[in-house]
């Protein structure tokens, strides 16, 4: 109640530390509250105002495109289309992390130069986050046949040489994003 003691016009009367929001990223907010799960009330909070949902996925920009210095190309887009970067490593592949990542593909004819072209050169693995971050990327992205299929405009369709020296990768669901983070960013 104003006025009472203990309490000032606009402040509580109790010893609660307000949560404080900053800028996190294109369109999202982040609560500074020390209580631990801040985040997740904040989370909870924007979707249920904004009505969407933010998901994770995982993607690669693959040894084609580090080697055509895309790297600063493919993140600004990313970024341009309103997801956030919640992790990124640039790192070599190894066989074991390449024949997990596309186990799904064993037994097919091309698998064996699809673990020898993702192992060929450093890549950069990234969380994206964002409003149906996965759905949203693989539309950044452009159809796997940069060639036959990728809209002009996209990542694919703008750099993209050859089928197989594709450029980037992300995951095809949240089933798949979920994974393939396990897999990439143990922990995360």
């Amino acid at each position: 109640m104003p006025g009472t003691a203990g309490s000032q016009a606009g402040t509580p009367s109790s010893n609660h530390t307000p949560t404080r929001w900053i800028r996190a990223g294109p369109g999202q907010a982040t609560p500074t509250s020390p209580h631990p799960n801040a985040g997740a009330w904040a989370s909870t909070i924007s979707h249920l105002l904004l009505g969407t949902v933010t998901e994770r996925t995982l993607v690669l920009i693959k040894p084609d495109a580090v080697e055509r210095r895309l790297i600063g190309e493919i993140i600004s887009r990313i970024e341009r289309k309103g997801l956030t970067i919640t992790a990124l490593e640039f790192r070599n592949v190894s066989q074991q992390l390449a024949g997990d990542h596309y186990a799904e593909h064993e037994g097919k004819p091309f698998f064996g130069s699809l673990l020898e072209f993702i192992t060929s050169g450093p890549v950069v693995a990234a969380i994206v986050e964002g409003p149906r971050a996965v759905a949203a990327f693989r539309q950044l992205a452009g159809g796997t046949d940069p060639v036959d299929n990728a809209t002009p405009g996209t990542i694919r369709g703008d750099f993209g040489l050859e089928t197989q020296f594709n450029l980037v990768h992300g995951s095809d669901s949240t089933d798949s994003a979920q994974r393939e983070i396990a897999l990439w960013f143990p922990g995360a």
